[in-house]
């Protein structure tokens, strides 16, 4: 049974939905902006692998990504995610994230959590890649986005 997650921020924020998808998992964000979406996904990403957890936020990392279309850079985005997880062990609580489009689009702004550590967030799966299968970006308002991970 999926699990809603709401975040108000005044009245609306943001609906994020987790769902399951034979031996994959999918993430689906409703949200007010594109940045916002973003950034709930990264939250998304790290719950699926705690099981549900968020860490603190002790630590910062840097993020600049560029890509020539909005479904490359949440696959991009996402996949800068499963290799800071895999080289640093770390996973995001909170994000501040910004997309731009000049003659690309751009995703720039900082992911601030911790290293991660199974007897204090707890262990859901291991997040292997991004797929393309299903996905979607919509820029909105609202913002939609619909991912598939391989686990």
């Amino acid at each position: 049974m999926p699990r809603y997650h709401f975040i108000s921020k005044l009245f609306w924020k943001a609906l994020r939905k987790n769902f399951e998808h034979t031996a994959d998992i999918g993430i689906e964000i409703e949200s007010p902006t594109l940045s916002e979406a973003f950034q709930e996904v990264s939250l998304s990403f790290s719950e699926i692998i705690t099981g549900g957890s968020l860490p603190e936020v002790l630590t910062s990392k840097e993020v600049f990504l560029e890509s020539n279309n909005l479904d490359s850079l949440l696959v991009d985005f996402l996949s800068y995610l499963i290799v800071l997880f895999d080289t640093d062990d770390f996973i995001a609580g909170s994000a501040k994230l910004e997309i731009s489009k000049k003659n690309s689009f751009q995703l720039a702004g900082k992911l601030v959590g911790e290293t991660y550590n199974q007897d204090k967030h707890g262990y859901g799966v291991e997040i292997k890649a991004i797929s393309y299968h299903q996905l979607l970006v919509q820029e909105g308002p609202p913002a939609h986005l619909r991912v598939i991970l391989d686990l």
